[in-house]
């Protein structure tokens, strides 16, 4: 990690259109689903990405901005055909067919008949074709206006179609399925099978040579239609996951280890190029030799100006995992995640500011008591500490190497963290040394939290629950008749606190925790985070974005839509629209609609209430990290045009 000069990258969060789910992505940006297909107009400026959640991107600008369209379906999307500049089609999951006919400012969904996952769709002038799961083949031939299911020709899953014309065609699939079509797809010719071969890939390079790209660094050429094929050694078994050539000559296809290969003649040679941090490129796009564009998980869009030798993102924000954040106020507040990242905002979270933590471990938990003084602990025994609001920070030594997954400070000085194999540590100088504390229980301890500075309770795994009244010289297992595993433990008061953990389990308590009552969620899911924001209101984060609120102290939930089905893993709440979920691929998003009507916050224990100094020489100063990141090891940002 390089540090230099006076820079600051930052998450600059767009204007988008509010929609009814209320949501707004804050990192990544331009949003965090994974995205499937891109796809870009020979102009270089008109393109689309498409992804899950019924995520729809498009750019007028070669992809240096991008906005977020309506789409009527939120299921996952998985292909993108551009046909003018104003014309494209986009397909998914569960038959879903999508058509626009003004660049996207409204897309119309598209009666198909078919439930099967579709993968990909393709065109040559009004016809088209598009294939899915099961053998699923559907045909349009007014531009995709009306399609009709064409009569199965196998039950493999069909990954991709390619179109020399409208008459010739070719698709690929599972278990080395390859059809070939002379008349539209009247009829079908099985050309040749390769066996447990999943093949991803298909591009014509002529009326009669085709190329393939598949799983365990298979690639395919035939120069006859089809009729014979010759394997090409590319000494590799990687997964090729997505090809796209320029023109005859000119072709590109990225793997499952984050490498870009690249061919000059035609396919009959490859070169290998790594790109920094090794993505999975799931979609690649070419317009010509030298510009293209290509998109992974979590958000990600590159480009390269130089046929694929050099890329740099269009997206912006980490994507690390985002494990645990904080608020101090509806302006300042903190997250962290994998691989020692840590993040600063003055603003609720508009733009996000890295802080250097001198650290590689994941970061896993934190615990603020006000605005200045902080702790951080994470794997490896990790911990860190602020007293600057978090500009910078420090180590503690923890005398233990077992991942620590929660954290809490009773006061400056008197602090809990708790972690892997039952390993509990205290420390009484402020987080500078701790000291490992008995613990009857080699379970994982997932979260800490302390009612005052006597009473507290440690949760974890096999539904573990210790407490102690005596300030953590003893701790008391309490039965709880559960053997799922318990993630997240957060009180309101000295009497009312919740629990949640895995199959949608929901504890409460009503006596500091001496026992505890299950309250039924009918979820099935991973819960992984809870916040108490009054004594009844709560909300809950977990697998598949979920989102859970409760009002009257957990006894009905309502499910809130969400733009994500993106793992959460934490979620920092206080009041009205003052809420943030974050996890899995940098996730984190700001509520932007209210989800109560009545916004009083609580006195938190974790982090204080909203400062109502009039002196506004005493409101806290804007937070500037110490050490300024010019290198964050990820892929380069582009550098955009004026």
């Amino acid at each position: 990690m390089l540090i230099l000069c006076l820079f600051f990258f930052t998450f600059t969060a767009f204007s988008q259109k509010q929609n009814s789910l209320g949501w707004t992505w804050q990192n990544p940006l331009p949003q965090g689903n994974p995205l499937y297909s891109i796809r870009f107009s020979k102009d270089k400026l008109n393109g689309f990405a498409v992804g899950s959640d019924g995520t729809i991107l498009h750019s007028t600008n070669g992809g240096f901005n991008w906005l977020p369209q309506v789409s009527p379906s939120n299921t996952t999307l998985s292909g993108v055909f551009i046909k003018n500049n104003s014309q494209a089609v986009v397909v998914g999951a569960k038959g879903t067919i999508l058509t626009t006919a003004d660049n996207g400012k409204v897309w119309s969904q598209k009666t198909t008949n078919s439930k099967d996952h579709l993968y990909n769709v393709v065109f040559s002038g009004e016809t088209g074709f598009a294939v899915g799961t099961y053998g699923a083949i559907l045909k349009t031939e007014n531009g995709g206006n009306s399609w009709r299911i064409i009569p199965p020709i196998t039950t493999e899953h069909l990954q991709n179609v390619s179109l020399f014309d409208a008459k010739n065609g070719i698709i690929i699939g599972q278990n080395g399925t390859i059809f070939s079509t002379k008349d539209g797809g009247i009829s079908w010719t099985q050309n040749i099978e390769f066996p447990n071969l999943l093949l991803t890939s298909v591009t014509f390079l002529s009326s009669s040579e085709i190329i393939i790209s598949g799983f365990n660094g298979c690639i395919l050429l035939s120069e006859d239609y089809g009729l014979t094929w010759r394997k090409i050694e590319v000494f590799t078994q990687a997964d090729f996951l997505s090809m796209c050539f320029s023109d005859k000559n000119n072709g590109f296809v990225s793997d499952s280890n984050g490498m870009v290969w690249l061919t000059g003649d035609g396919g009959k040679t490859w070169l290998p190029f790594n790109i920094r941090t090794n993505p999975k490129l799931v979609s690649m796009c070419f317009v010509d030799e030298f510009t293209g564009w290509a998109t992974g998980e979590n958000g990600l869009i590159i480009r390269t100006d130089d046929g694929g030798y050099s890329w740099q993102r269009l997206s912006e924000g980490g994507r690390e995992d985002v494990n645990d954040l904080a608020f101090f106020d509806e302006n300042y507040g903190w997250a962290i995640g994998s691989r020692g990242k840590i993040w600063l905002t003055n603003d609720g979270g508009n733009q996000w500011l890295p802080v250097y933590s001198d650290v590689e471990n994941n970061l896993n938990a934190m615990s603020f008591l006000n605005n200045d003084r902080g702790y951080i602990v994470g794997d490896k025994g990790t911990v860190l500490r602020t007293n600057n609001g978090g500009e910078s920070f420090g180590k503690g030594q923890s005398n233990v190497t077992e991942d620590l997954l929660g954290v809490h400070f009773v006061n400056e000085q008197t602090g809990f963290a708790v972690g892997s194999s039952g390993v509990i540590i205290r420390s009484d100088t402020g987080g500078a040394f701790w000291d490992r504390q008995f613990s009857e229980t080699q379970n994982w301890l997932e979260d800490v939290d302390f009612i005052d500075d006597k009473i507290g309770v440690i949760v974890g795994d096999k539904g573990t629950i210790l407490r102690t009244t005596n300030g953590g010289e003893t701790w008391i297992s309490i039965k709880s008749n559960l053997k799922e595993n318990l993630y997240s433990i957060d009180f309101f008061d000295q009497t009312r606190g919740y629990i949640v953990g895995a199959n949608g389990t929901i504890l409460s308590t009503d006596n500091g925790g001496i026992t505890w009552q299950d309250l039924e969620s009918n979820l099935k899911t991973n819960l992984y985070a809870v916040a108490v924001f009054k004594r009844d209101e709560l909300v809950v984060v977990g697998e598949q974005g979920f989102v859970l609120r409760s009002l009257d102290g957990g006894r009905k939930w309502e499910i809130q839509p969400n733009l994500t089905t993106n793992t959460l893993q934490t979620v920092a709440y206080r009041g009205g629209t003052n809420l943030w979920i974050g996890g899995r691929g940098g996730t984190i998003l700001r509520r932007s609609k209210n989800l109560s009507t009545n916004k009083i916050l609580k006195n938190l224990k974790k982090i204080p209430p909203t400062l109502t100094l009039k002196d506004k020489n005493k409101l806290p100063k804007i937070k500037q990290p110490r050490i300024i990141i010019v290198d964050d090891n990820d892929i380069p940002i582009i550098k955009k045009p004026n």
